[in-house]
Order: C-alpha cells, then sequence, then structure tokens
C-alpha cells in the first residue's frame, strides 16, 4: 500500500471523488489504456440490461487480447491523483472496495503530474481485469456497439451516457484528447432513447 495513500482516478473519480483528500493532482501513468469495457450492472445499468463503464488495462494484458501492437509506444492515460489523509485511510478504502466491487482490483502504479517539477509517486489503482466476468473485449473491438450499450443503458447511478460525458468534458476542460472517448462520444445515439429506457426503469 502506498504511503502516503494516493489514489489514481480515471473514469468518475475525475469529476466526483466523493471521498475526502487533501489533494487533487492532474496526471499521467504510462503503460496502462483506459476503455470503456466493464459491465455496469449496479451504478450505471441493470442486470438485465448492463451498461459500460471505464477500466485501465496494461499493455501487457491488451497484447495477451491481441488488442495491442508490440510496436506501439507505451499507453499513456491522464486522470487524477488523490492524496488522502493517514487519518481516513481505512475509511476510504472501505468506501472505494465497495464502490469497485464489480470486478475491480487493486494494482500499485507510478503517477506523473503534469505539473513536471513534482517528482512521480506510487499510488493505488482499482482496475477491472480481463478475467473478470463483468469485462467484454467486444466493447473495444466494436465501439459503436458500445456507444449504443452507452447511449440507452440506465441503471441507479443514472444515464450510462452521463458517465461518458462527464468524463468527456473533465477531459476537455484539462486540455486532454482520448481518441477512444470521443469516438465513443462521437457515436453515442439519440437522447431520446435513454429517456425512454428511464422510462422502463422506473416502471
Amino acid at each position: 500500500m502506498p504511503d502516503p495513500l494516493w489514489i489514481f482516478g480515471y473514469g468518475s473519480l475525475c469529476w466526483k471523488a466523493a471521498f475526502p483528500h487533501e489533494e487533487a493532482v492532474v496526471g499521467r501513468v504510462h503503460g496502462w489504456k483506459r476503455f470503456f469495457a466493464q459491465k455496469s450492472a449496479d451504478h450505471r445499468g441493470t442486470p438485465e440490461s448492463p451498461g459500460l463503464v471505464a477500466t485501465l488495462l496494461s499493455d501487457e494484458q491488451l497484447l495477451k487480447l491481441r488488442l495491442r501492437n508490440p510496436e506501439e509506444p507505451a499507453s499513456v492515460t491522464c486522470g487524477v491523483c488523490y492524496l488522502v489523509n493517514a487519518s481516513d485511510k481505512l475509511a476510504v478504502l472501505e468506501n472505494l472496495d465497495f464502490r469497485e466491487k464489480g470486478g475491480y482490483t487493486r494494482e500499485i502504479i507510478e503517477f506523473h503530474p503534469s505539473d513536471a517539477t513534482r517528482p512521480p509517486v506510487r499510488a493505488l489503482l482499482y482496475s477491472a481485469t480481463p478475467d473478470n466476468p463483468g469485462f467484454t473485449a467486444d466493447a473495444i473491438t466494436d465501439p459503436a456497439a458500445a456507444a449504443h450499450i452507452i447511449g440507452t443503458a440506465v441503471g441507479p447511478s443514472g444515464p450510462n451516457r452521463e458517465y461518458l460525458l462527464n468524463l468527456a468534458s473533465w477531459l476537455e476542460s484539462v486540455a486532454e484528447d482520448d481518441p477512444h472517448i470521443s469516438e465513443l462520444k462521437s457515436r453515442l445515439p439519440p437522447l431520446e432513447r435513454v429517456v425512454e429506457a428511464a422510462s422502463a426503469v422506473a416502471v
């Protein structure tokens, strides 16, 4: 466990930490790539109609899945790293373990702040690995189908598209381009379908 405890967020944690922290630093991790490839049946979807949320896959995992060219340069993902006070550590970890219970595991990564005057830090990462039952590589290889799911799924935490659009807005606010996120956003179906799906969930 990193000491002090830094936690790297790359999905909903970018715009909504939902836990106490002393500092939030924008930066990057190398050797990892963000994809909407984890099914969500309890937050942004339902068991009958799961949504899709973000996970980070290592370059090694992508190679094993044959989703990466070994000659490509190392992947880079932009996100936010949060410094947690020692007195809040146990409560924050319990909260995140529950929040990320649907297939996510802990990893330790090196985080590089965008401010080059600051040194890298060891940080805790929650990622959904390819061997968990909620992972779907099809969401990576078929962005049109993934965008349809994201654009229409609705769960207890709200419309799935809201998750994607909030992340896209955050990336825009820090002047960061993520081709995967941009493509999914461009392929979202009309909003009317989400209203229909939300009505069905309410019923």
